[in-house]
């Protein structure tokens, strides 16, 4: 049997050769090919995606400063009103920032980001998490949170309001990681709409 690398033009200077699981060497263009990925079984498919969104993830955690980033969050992540602005990328860190406003003793308004099953602060990648309180006669509570991101990365933005302890959803707004940027996605639905942190 005929390695198939015997076939590669291997002193095409143009060629590029990737790794992939398994120790294969292959140029870019077949191993992106259509033969190549429907040869494969969904476990291999899974095997790849996977390492495929581990290796984006460690770029973007050599490449940032989580400290800075934090600091960012914080100074820029939020309203007039407090409830936090959309998350932001940056150098391949989701920066999500996280309110909750008091209203009066039984009401407040809330917004953070949800990721399908979990809320940012659970989510199983998180890199860094805190919560700051502001002094005031009502409550005023920010957090930031920070994620490495991956293509194809899809969450919410949900802004709440509690009244009498019954959260209720005003406004969901949904994202996906497309070439390293933010989308809004219209037809997306969040699955989590309450149980905020509070």
């Amino acid at each position: 049997m005929q390695n198939h690398l015997d076939q590669l033009p291997m002193s095409d200077p143009s060629t590029t050769l990737v790794e992939v699981p398994n120790s294969i060497s292959m140029p870019d263009a077949e191993f992106l090919s259509d033969d190549f990925l429907s040869s494969k079984s969904d476990a291999d498919l899974a095997a790849i995606m996977q390492q495929i969104v581990s290796e984006q993830q460690k770029r973007a955690l050599e490449g940032s400063d989580p400290d800075a980033l934090l600091e960012q969050g914080f100074k820029n992540g939020f309203r007039p009103n407090g409830l936090p602005y959309d998350p932001w990328i940056v150098d391949g860190i989701l920066i999500c920032p996280g309110a909750v406003n008091d209203r009066s003793s039984t009401s407040h308004d809330c917004g953070f980001v949800a990721f399908d099953e979990h809320w940012c602060w659970e989510h199983p990648d998180i890199l860094l998490d805190d919560v700051r309180y502001i002094d005031g006669p009502e409550r005023r509570q920010r957090s930031v949170s920070l994620i490495p991101v991956f293509e194809g990365l899809e969450f919410d933005l949900v802004i709440s309001r509690s009244s009498a302890g019954q959260h209720k959803m005003k406004s969901a707004t949904a994202f996906r990681v497309i070439d390293g940027c933010l989308e809004v996605v219209r037809n997306r639905i969040p699955k989590k709409t309450s149980g905020l942190r509070h």
